[in-house]
C-alpha cells in the first residue's frame, strides 16, 4: 500500500492508506511508499477518492438489484418480464456513463497521485544507489590490511590489545608486547581473534576514532554489525529486531479500505 503522510499541528504523525489507483487490488503488486503533502493536498486526495468510491459503490449496487429483479421475474409474466428487463438495460447503459464520468473527473487527481508517487519512488531509488555505494566502500575499508594486535596472559588467560599498524597505538598495551601480530584486514583480524578466545578484549581509542572519520558519519559499532552481524566488544550476536508494522488492505465496498480503480484510504 502507499502511505501518504500529512503534516499535521505541532509536527503529530497522520498517515492514509492508498493503494495503487486505477489497478485492482486482488492483482495489484503491493509497495510502501511514503509521499510527504499538506493537509489540503491529502484532503483534496482523499475527497476524490471518496467521490470515486461513493459513485462506484452506488452504481454497482443499483446495477446489481436491476439484475436480481429481472431474473426473479419469470418469464410467462407478459408485463412484468419485460418491465424488468428494460429496467436493467437502462441501468446498464446508465452504469457504463456513470463509471465513465466518475472516472473522468478522478482522473486529475490519481494522475497527481501517481506523479508524487513517481518522484518519490525516483528518490527513494538515488537514496538506495548512495547507500550501495556507501556499503561497498566501507567493505573495501574493511579489507585494508592495517589491524594487527597483541595478547598478554592474565590468570592464563589472554587479553587482546587491537589497533591499528599505520597509526600510534596511544592508549594500548600493543608497542610493549614481545609479539605484534598482522596486519591483516577486519575479517582476518576477526578469525585470528576466535581463534585467540581472548578473555577481554581492548580496543586501541586511537584506531577507533580514526576509523570513524574514514567512515563518514558510521560508527564503528554500526560498520562492525554491518560486517559480521555481532558486537565488537564481544563477538555476540544481538538480539532479533521486533517485527515491523504491517498494513493490510481493505474491502472493495463503501470506500472504507480498498476498491477497484481508484484509491482506497484508511482513516480521515
Amino acid at each position: 500500500m502507499f502511505l501518504v503522510r500529512t503534516p499535521q499541528r505541532q509536527d503529530a504523525a497522520r498517515q492514509f492508506l492508498f493503494d495503487r489507483a486505477g489497478v485492482e487490488i486482488r492483482t495489484a503488486t503491493v509497495m510502501s511508499c511514503l509521499v510527504p503533502c499538506t493537509a489540503q493536498t491529502c484532503r483534496r486526495w482523499v475527497e476524490g477518492a471518496v467521490a470515486y468510491a461513493s459513485a462506484m459503490d452506488d452504481i454497482c449496487a443499483e446495477l446489481i438489484a436491476a439484475h436480481r429483479r429481472a431474473s426473479s421475474v419469470p418469464q410467462w409474466r407478459r408485463f412484468a418480464a419485460p418491465l424488468a428487463l428494460r429496467n436493467w438495460e437502462q441501468t446498464r447503459q446508465r452504469y457504463e456513463r456513470v463509471i465513465q464520468e466518475a472516472s473522468e473527473a478522478y482522473k486529475p487527481v490519481r494522475k497527481e497521485i501517481l506523479q508524487a508517487i513517481d518522484a518519490e519512488k525516483d528518490k527513494a531509488a538515488e537514496h538506495a544507489r548512495q547507500a550501495a555505494k556507501a556499503r561497498h566502500r566501507r567493505a573495501e575499508l574493511a579489507e585494508r590490511p592495517i589491524w594487527g594486535w597483541s595478547s598478554a596472559a592474565t590468570n592464563d588467560r589472554p587479553i587482546a590489545h587491537i589497533f591499528r599498524h599505520d597509526l600510534y597505538a596511544g592508549d594500548s598495551l600493543a608497542l610493549t608486547s614481545p609479539q605484534v601480530n598482522g596486519p591483516l584486514g577486519l575479517p582476518g583480524l576477526r578469525q585470528a581473534l576466535k581463534v585467540l578466545k581472548p578473555a577481554q578484549l581492548q580496543w586501541d581509542s586511537t584506531a577507533i576514532t580514526q576509523t570513524e572519520r574514514e567512515l563518514e558519519g558510521v560508527s564503528f559499532e554500526s560498520w562492525w554489525r554491518e560486517l559480521f552481524s555481532e558486537d565488537y566488544r564481544t563477538f555476540t550476536s544481538p538480539p532479533p529486531s521486533p517485527p515491523s508494522r504491517n498494513w493490510g488492505g481493505g474491502t472493495a465496498t463503501g470506500g472504507t479500505g480498498g476498491f477497484t480503480g481508484g484509491l482506497s484510504f484508511g482513516g480521515y
